[in-house]
């Protein structure tokens, strides 16, 4: 084109070159960590479902109710234990319960059928002598407490007296309970004794509960040697 010959175009190379640094720096990352670690226990919850949230608080407090309990209930075994020196002969393998069925005293009732209903619930086999069916079950008690002021209801586990209706409470509710009635004979769901109903107790067979037999020889009435002031005996199909 005209003109354009008059201009020489050269292509120059520039030699400046953009220095480099040859120098390394070695820097320190904290570890990487997900994204839950770095938000707090309510930041987490609210970014939850509701129905997570609340389970999962619910099973928080209740993991840390029961670790405390724990440690308040850790010793209670072995300072209930070792200060009672009272030992209930000849029931070494056996859970022995003295209770009353009388409602004459509404707490006591009620308290002895709260022992008979934990017991119940671990559906171990229980040897319940009821005070108020025969007298020398008191008194049997009584000698063995050597005379001192209780209230029913009383437990002796393998023989050992353990306590009334406060100390099994609180051993059911430490869990502690579980670990004495461990071994002992269970009970089968539903059973239910066919000669005395659970009562434990029939009538005389000897006087039919009248608490006298004739006597022949004499030719007259006497107190009948086999049943007790009510007239009953021990039951020989549950308590053998």
């Amino acid at each position: 084109m005209e003109g354009l010959d008059d201009f020489d175009f050269h292509m120059v190379q520039s030699k400046i070159e953009s220095p480099r640094k040859e120098t390394y720096e070695f820097v320190e990352h904290s570890d990487s960590k997900p994204l839950w670690k770095h938000l707090s226990e309510e930041q987490l919850l609210a970014k939850m479902d509701p129905n997570v949230a609340s389970s999962y608080r619910h099973a928080l407090s209740s993991k840390r109710f029961v670790y405390k309990e724990s440690e308040d209930n850790a010793s209670l075994l072995s300072s209930l234990l070792p200060n009672n020196d009272a030992h209930l002969k000849g029931t070494e393998d056996k859970i022995v319960l003295y209770f009353t069925s009388l409602r004459g005293i509404r707490k006591t009732y009620e308290e002895c059928c709260i022992v008979r209903t934990i017991f119940r619930g671990f559906r171990v086999c229980v040897d319940e002598r009821d005070v108020s069916m025969d007298s020398s079950y008191r008194k049997e008690l009584q000698s063995i407490l050597e005379g001192k002021m209780v209230s029913l209801p009383q437990v002796f586990i393998g023989g050992k007296y353990i306590g009334g209706a406060e100390e099994i409470k609180q051993l059911h509710e430490a869990g502690e309970l579980a670990e004495l009635v461990e071994g002992f004979a269970v009970k089968h769901s539903g059973f239910v004794c066919g000669s005395c109903g659970d009562a434990r107790f029939v009538p005389c067979p000897n006087c039919n509960g009248s608490r006298k037999v004739f006597e022949e020889e004499e030719g007259k009435l006497r107190r009948c040697p086999s049943c007790n002031e009510n007239g009953l005996i021990r039951c020989t199909g549950c308590c053998p």
